[in-house]
């Protein structure tokens, strides 16, 4: 483990499974602070054993009671230890962070925005209150809040958690729904997560028709900028080009920097600045996702967060260490000037065909890692294994892989040997439906 310097600020770190490994941060920060980590128990003895072993390598770490419990947790320890900054990644993260930030009078959000940070009915509200074209809402608890709400907004929509990440329980809503067995499906999914909870809380908004600036239709119709706001001030780094969604809306990654021209670029650049201000996100890195419609860019989500995937890729498209910018903004130093890409980048979330499926091809890491613009890779399931597709993104996510390339190109034909048939191939599990 370093040792603790005198000379070095001191940096409170709340570690959830989710945003860049601790691999990738615990040298990068262990080198310019004195770190110590705050972290959840899985209830896997095996992986908490490794993960401890990893922290206790670099820094102090301490475990925590619960998610619930995890803003006055960390207050409690650093009005004791006095850091200077309180950092997180995940979306798990970011709310405790920040509260405990604001209480001890340290670089944090607005305190009014952090329950938008997780709720995505006030994220709609305080968007619409600052004159964003807004999707139609409703809050939804039961049933019958279900059917009032589909008169109010209309169809098709979208029911999803008011919590949710990862595209966990989330149901498109058509004409010929069956509105009391979707809300069945969508309680039990909900309930069933991990992430999730037994009691339904969920949002019905308008379905944003998604209409793609792309000629290549292996990119999808939204995009997201990833920047950084210290002081109120924002500073964009780059616009992703995203892959087409899988069904259940699963993520599958995406391209930096964007091959859009400029004036495209631009507009979903204005439209981030206007959603980060109205969010009251002053101190932060963030990623906000748009759909390109007939009508212009419109918000889809506003993460107070880099995207999953984005500190790698601005790590190799333009040599950008966005770990220690974060870093600098929990600590209120001169965040390090922005380098521009030089080459193109790509984040790649295979996702298991919806239904229940069992994985029978997989190539092996070394095999992945040996394809020309594969710079890294891993393998979230085996060959025989049943990926949990109906936990959203990250259980439907069968491998992750970063690639590099002069241009777009290669990138683009990568995703397309991540498809099903390719290197990864699919059969209905024994009893399972075909997605």
């Amino acid at each position: 483990m370093i040792m603790a310097s005198a000379q070095r600020p001191r940096l409170l770190l709340f570690d959830v499974p989710t945003g860049p490994r601790p691999g990738w941060y615990l040298p990068r920060l262990c080198a310019e602070y004195d770190l110590h980590i705050m972290w959840l128990l899985s209830g896997d003895t095996a992986k908490d054993r490794a993960r401890a072993a990893q922290f206790e390598q670099w820094c102090g770490h301490t475990t925590m009671r619960g998610q619930e419990t995890a803003s006055e947790e960390l207050t409690a320890y650093a009005e004791v230890w006095r850091p200077e900054g309180v950092l997180g990644f995940g979306e798990m993260a970011i709310g405790p962070m920040h509260t405990a930030a604001h209480r001890l009078g340290l670089p944090a959000n607005a305190p009014w925005s952090i329950p938008a940070l997780r709720n995505k009915q006030e994220q709609r509200r305080l968007l619409a209150e600052a004159g964003l074209p807004t999707p139609r809402f409703a809050s939804v608890r039961s049933l019958s809040e279900l059917r009032a709400a589909v008169a109010s907004v209309g169809l098709p929509a979208i029911l999803k958690p008011k919590a949710g990440v990862g595209s966990m329980a989330t149901f498109r809503v058509d004409d010929s729904a069956d509105l009391a067995g979707l809300w069945t499906a969508a309680c039990a999914s909900y309930a069933d997560d991990p992430r999730g909870g037994s009691a339904a809380d969920f949002l019905l908004e308008e379905f944003l028709v998604g209409v793609s600036p792309h000629t290549d239709d292996r990119y999808g119709a939204y995009a997201s900028v990833e920047s950084l706001v210290q002081e109120g001030v924002v500073q964009h780094l780059a616009v992703t080009d995203k892959f087409p969604l899988s069904p259940g809306f699963r993520e599958n990654g995406g391209i930096m920097p964007s091959v859009l021209p400029g004036t495209v670029t631009d507009s979903l650049l204005e439209c981030a600045a206007q959603a980060i201000k109205a969010m009251g996100i002053t101190d932060s890195g963030v990623h906000t996702e748009i759909m390109f419609t007939e009508d212009g860019p419109r918000v889809i989500e506003v993460n107070s967060r880099i995207g999953g995937g984005v500190t790698e890729m601005l790590h190799y498209c333009c040599g950008y260490d966005s770990v220690l910018a974060r870093a600098a903004i929990a600590t209120g130093r001169p965040v390090p000037p922005f380098t521009p890409p030089v080459r193109s980048t790509g984040y790649f979330l295979p996702q298991a065909p919806q239904g229940a499926t069992a994985l029978t091809k997989a190539p092996s890491v070394a095999e992945l890692l040996a394809l020309p613009p594969v710079a890294e890779a891993e393998l979230a399931y085996a060959v025989g294994d049943r990926p949990l597709w109906q936990q959203g993104t990250p259980g439907g996510t069968v491998a992750r892989l970063v690639g590099v390339a002069d241009s777009a190109g290669p990138l683009l034909e990568l995703y397309d040997q991540l498809k099903p048939g390719q290197l990864l191939d699919y059969t209905s599990a024994p009893g399972g439906a075909e997605g």
